[in-house]
């Protein structure tokens, strides 16, 4: 049976084969003929009697008939769409389902729904150049040419190919061009070459004859993709473990799992049912290397070889990749003084945890781990730089570099397009790359205890930000992109020498926490306590009067202003 006859028969064949007249064989022999001959009409009769018969008793068969019938010209939009919200309402975590209705509804022209199904879809699944340029599409043809612009920029810093990146830049070009900054296109025109694409006498002249035609343009060529080719696109290519913040698979019940393993001291004894071993916790067993008897678990995937110290780091790297089954490495506090060359044969790894060590430096072969999608470098005080090829893992999550002499990040970690969680406490970081704002996916950043002076204007693109924490760094004050976080909910400021309240925080159309206490701000403007979802500010008693506090309270009773020392 082929794959596509399975994709069609899900759910529904087995009581399609009672269909009026004709014996159960007949009717799995007509349906087999039909989707393999590419017969669509005679399958979409078959589900249309089926369901005349039983209406939603079995619900997945709603999503069948409407992928069928998009085979079918003319397109019946109208039942396409009606098929796919039957299947949703029961089926809402569906994405694969709801990029279906996003294209029908493109197709009908309806295009802010179909903005609110891709939205739905980035929000679970995070901006990838796929979600993104259809998100920038839809933008485009509803003619709101501010917000494709800024997306076509943003995915002109995504990987990709070059035609695909030089596409987005022209369709940035015309998104300015037709809406309100026609010297805007014309200037990103005029410096193509310097953006290492080639220049364009041709555009540049069409642009100042205004002769860009919308409908020309506006020709855009949705792809015909099978579910798994559309689930590979919507995830991006990065592997099946989820360590997004908001998923129910979150880092910390990764490691908690990790750590409550029980600690394994005789392999031996497991060997009888080795292929049922998926986790071990080899930790403090006073390994020197690796025992040989490991090798012989091939289904394991997660591995804890912390707090022993290996002598030949690489042969240990050598023999750990001949586990093809493993996703999830810890190598905490081993007294690493250097990380080989090697550790590119790990590039099967998902989970890569190296707390504690002693290494000043990584490898550039770190680069080589593009699967990876969290990358724990917490507490190795030696720790001074990140090397560049960090910028090539396009599928990292998660990045740790706590408590390390890192004094900058280097410009290639904005090119972890998918990073939703940083953390940098306490280092001695002092400046963040101007190109910071390309981390379109973070959710959570913490910079507690750094020497930050100033954050850099494109601090502003970092629009679904959701959990801020600055304490203890150098700031005075916020830059103005900083209004442009409208999903920050949490920031945290405190212990930074800002004098002035931030007019920006009063920007922020999400915010529910401020913490500002030990900090010299001397009065908090009134028009704060109006900021519908505003729950709380933790605020320092010894600078903010009580008649402050009060008239804050007054103004909106249900806030808690908290003096805090």
């Amino acid at each position: 049976m082929t794959q596509l006859f399975r994709t069609f028969t899900i759910g529904f064949l087995s009581i399609l084969l009672f269909s009026c007249g004709l014996s159960d064989e007949e009717v799995l022999e007509r349906f087999q003929k039909a989707t393999k001959s590419k017969n669509w009409k005679a399958a979409k009769d078959l589900i249309d009697e089926y369901l005349e018969r039983k209406p939603n008793e079995d619900i997945e068969a709603y999503f069948s008939r409407a992928r069928i019938a998009t085979n079918i010209e003319p397109l019946d939009l109208e039942e396409i769409i009606a098929d796919l919200n039957t299947y949703i309402e029961n089926f809402p975590e569906n994405s694969v389902a709801i990029m279906y209705r996003f294209q029908a509804y493109l197709y009908a022209a309806e295009f802010e729904k179909a903005m609110e199904d891709i939205e739905t879809v980035i929000q679970r699944h995070g901006k990838n150049p796929f979600l993104l340029s259809w998100k920038a599409n839809t933008a485009f043809l509803d003619k709101k040419f501010d917000i494709a612009a800024k997306i076509y920029e943003q995915l002109t810093k995504m990987p990709g190919t070059y035609e695909e990146i030089r596409n987005n830049y022209y369709y940035m070009v015309f998104s300015k061009h037709f809406g309100s900054n026609k010297e805007g296109a014309m200037w990103d025109t005029a410096f193509l070459q310097d953006r290492g694409f080639e220049q364009d006498s041709l555009l540049m002249k069409a642009l100042i004859d205004d002769k860009i035609i919308f409908e020309e343009v506006a020709n855009f060529h949705l792809p015909k993709l099978t579910i798994p080719e559309l689930e590979k696109a919507i995830k991006n290519d990065c592997h099946e473990l989820d360590l997004f913040p908001f998923k129910e698979y979150r880092r910390a019940e990764l490691m908690n799992k990790i750590a409550l393993e029980e600690r394994t001291k005789d392999l031996e004894a497991l060997l009888e049912n080795r292929d049922e071993v998926y986790t071990l916790n080899l930790s403090y067993n006073g390994y020197k290397e690796l025992p040989k008897t490991l090798l012989a678990f091939k289904n394991l995937q997660i591995l804890n070889l912390s707090l022993n110290q290996f002598t030949d780091l690489e042969k240990t790297i050598e023999d750990i990749s001949q586990l093809p089954n493993l996703k999830v490495l810890l190598l905490n506090e081993c007294g690493i003084k250097e990380l080989p060359e090697n550790i590119k044969l790990l590039d099967q790894l998902l989970v890569l945890n190296m707390y504690g060590n002693r290494f000043e430096k990584l490898p550039e072969a770190i680069g080589e781990l593009r699967n990876l999608k969290l990358l724990g470098l917490e507490n190795n005080r030696k720790l001074s730089s990140l090397p560049k090829s960090i910028g090539n893992l396009k599928c990292l999550q998660v990045l740790d570099v706590s408590q390390t002499k890192l004094t900058s990040l280097p410009v290639e970690v904005a090119y972890c397009s998918q990073l939703v969680m940083l953390s940098a406490n306490r280092c001695r970081i002092k400046t963040l790359p101007e190109n910071f704002g390309d981390l379109i996916n973070l959710r959570n950043l913490s910079l507690y205890g750094n020497k930050i002076e100033k954050l850099p204007q494109s601090f502003g693109g970092l629009e679904i930000l959701r959990y801020l924490t600055l304490t203890g760094n150098r700031l005075k004050g916020l830059p103005k992109s900083f209004k442009k976080l409208d999903s920050l909910g949490r920031v945290s400021l405190d212990g930074n020498p800002i004098e002035v309240f931030p007019k920006e925080l009063d920007s922020l159309k999400s915010v529910y926490s401020i913490v500002i206490h030990n900090t010299p701000i001397k009065n908090i403007p009134y028009s704060i306590a109006n900021k519908e979802g505003l729950e709380r500010i933790l605020v320092n008693p010894k600078y903010i009067s009580q008649k402050n506090i009060d008239s804050l309270k007054t103004i909106n009773p249900s806030l808690y202003v908290i003096p805090q020392n």
